[in-house]
């Protein structure tokens, strides 16, 4: 049993080491993170009105409202009873995010596993997913590995043309099907994190207003004065839905940073490769997260290089 939850934990330490795993596990807090710190923000702001609320309260002398702990304890009891609901919500949030550096991945993931199976496997098959695609890898890649097949039936690296479309990009592109891809996504996200928070604090707010309706009747200067605060609840609604798409817009640029320059990387290694530069490696700096993928790519054009040229002196 001893050796059992001994190996247990060494696979767990593993899953930290593994520069792919911290990027996914990055990826899912950052998407729980954002929402979580809109959930303070707004509690926070909402927590100014209420306390502003309850010096209006007891500066006009209202009895009931004179012991601050009761006050206080009211409004914010829906807040506690939804603790749970809120830490639950963002342990999914968290899930979710794990998922889309999942997704973010998973091109750079073919790519290497293909390079490995294809070694032994003349005939295996390089798969694209098209939900995952960005276009300027995937697209490229299919043409470079079956650039790389003929060669090796050939039994050497034959010349071949780059095309048009190809041979002009000197810089990451943008690719809107990926984006598309991945921003549907975020907007789920998004508006799931939104849905949550506005229900959250809407209720807070109403449990103030039930409180001082319900200790204060006949009071009709007190009554305008709640309900003139409606605009508050469409500015915390205002608020959070302007916070959530600028901060997810910004973490979706975040990531697609790490995909497009990646992406171009590679595509300029298979491409020097094709134009004959058969010495030619993938170098990246600061793209950790991929570099289980292009190590495998790497070893596959050393594979190749060895195997097919015929002219193996370094110039």
């Amino acid at each position: 049993m001893k050796k059992i939850i001994s190996q247990v934990k060494q696979e767990f330490k593993n899953i930290f080491k593994s520069d792919e795993t911290k990027f996914i596990m990055m990826t899912g807090f950052k998407v729980s993170l954002i929402s979580l710190f809109i959930n303070l923000f707004v509690y926070f702001f909402l927590l100014e009105v209420l306390r502003l609320n309850h010096v209006f309260f007891r500066a006009h002398g209202f009895p009931e409202f004179s012991g601050d702990t009761t006050f206080f304890d009211y409004v914010s009891q829906e807040a506690m009873n939804n603790l749970p609901i809120l830490f639950s919500f963002h342990i999914f949030l968290f899930f979710i995010g794990t998922y889309l550096g999942w997704i973010i991945l998973r091109p750079f993931r073919a790519i290497g596993e293909y390079c490995e199976d294809v070694v032994a496997n003349t005939q295996a098959i390089y798969q694209v997913e098209e939900f995952s695609t960005y276009k300027l890898l995937t697209r490229f890649s299919e043409f470079f590995f079956e650039f790389i097949r003929e060669s090796r039936n050939r039994g050497e690296i034959v010349t071949n043309s780059i095309p048009p479309q190809y041979s002009k990009i000197h810089q990451p592109v943008a690719d809107k099907v990926f984006m598309l891809h991945f921003g549907i996504l975020l907007v789920i996200i998004s508006i799931c994190s939104s849905l949550f928070i506005i229900e959250n604090t809407s209720e807070i707010f109403t449990n103030m207003i039930e409180l001082a309706g319900k200790t204060l009747q006949g009071q009709k200067a007190v009554g305008r004065f709640l309900g003139s605060q409606e605009f508050i609840l469409n500015d915390i609604v205002t608020l959070t839905i302007l916070l959530t798409v600028i901060f997810y817009i910004i973490l979706g640029f975040h990531l697609y940073t790490k995909v497009s320059g990646a992406a171009f990387g590679i595509f300029s290694t298979m491409r020097a490769f094709m134009k004959g530069n058969h010495f030619s490696r993938v170098h990246l700096v600061g793209y950790a997260h991929v570099r289980d993928s292009t190590r495998k790519l790497n070893k596959f054009l050393d594979y190749i290089q060895n195997t097919l040229d015929k002219d193996k002196t370094k110039p």
